[in-house]
């Protein structure tokens, strides 16, 4: 192989390491060795939260799932068929996350419906609850899938100014991370110590090679 050649595919191969060795160590800084991502949003408008299925049940690990009022009255938290749970809010006030940005830990919310949000705590559709005063939190497996998750106010009064939390930890994410991290670094030491020695080399040849001009004038 051409020594031009190869510095040119050794170079290419030490960027490719540093990227993946840069963003393999960014991910294991971001989840820690629990492996967790977390995301929140907080919605003013009155009425539900409600998570639907294409997140809620978007990895395939369970997503602990947190609603918490800021003026610390009752929450009511449950799972059930997003089928259901289409059902029960029909037209009701609500506001859905519709997006998950990583790394920023931010969910996107989309409000719909306007009308008065029924008191849903006593159907009977719901596979899990959770109540609490000022939160409540509730374990999703992805056994049941697709679920949908609804948080509303677990007394008299309105749902407002509200945070629902979406947390998952996966051990193996970070293991992932750590593995990406550790090719990167190796891939880069090894073309970067290529490249090194490729221009050790030329140099030498260069410094024989003037030498050997002198030598012979």
């Amino acid at each position: 192989m051409p020594a031009s050649t190869r510095r040119a595919l050794a170079a290419v191969v030490a960027v490719m390491g540093i990227v993946l060795l840069v963003v393999g160590a960014w991910i294991v800084f971001l989840l820690g060795p629990s492996g967790e991502a977390q995301f929140s949003a907080t919605s003013k408008a009155p009425g539900a939260l409600v998570v639907p299925s294409d997140v809620l049940n978007a990895v395939d690990v369970p997503v602990r799932v947190t609603a918490t009022r800021a003026d610390g009255g009752a929450v009511f938290l449950a799972a059930a068929s997003s089928t259901d749970v289409r059902a029960l809010l029909a037209t009701s006030a609500a506001s859905t996350v519709s997006g998950v940005h990583f790394p920023a830990g931010r969910l996107d919310l989309h409000a719909s419906g306007a009308g008065v949000p029924a008191d849903i705590r006593t159907a009977d559709v719901w596979r899990l609850t959770a109540t609490g005063a000022g939160s409540a939190g509730l374990l999703v497996d992805q056994s049941r899938a697709p679920e949908t998750v609804v948080a509303t106010s677990g007394d008299a009064t309105a749902l407002t100014d509200a945070t629902v939390t979406l947390t998952w930890d996966d051990p193996a994410w970070f293991f992932e991370a750590l593995a990406m991290a550790t090719i990167g670094a190796v891939l880069a030491a090894f073309s970067l110590n290529d490249l090194w020695q490729g221009r050790v080399i030329a140099v030498r040849g260069d410094v024989a090679e003037t030498k050997t001009s002198e030598a012979t004038t």
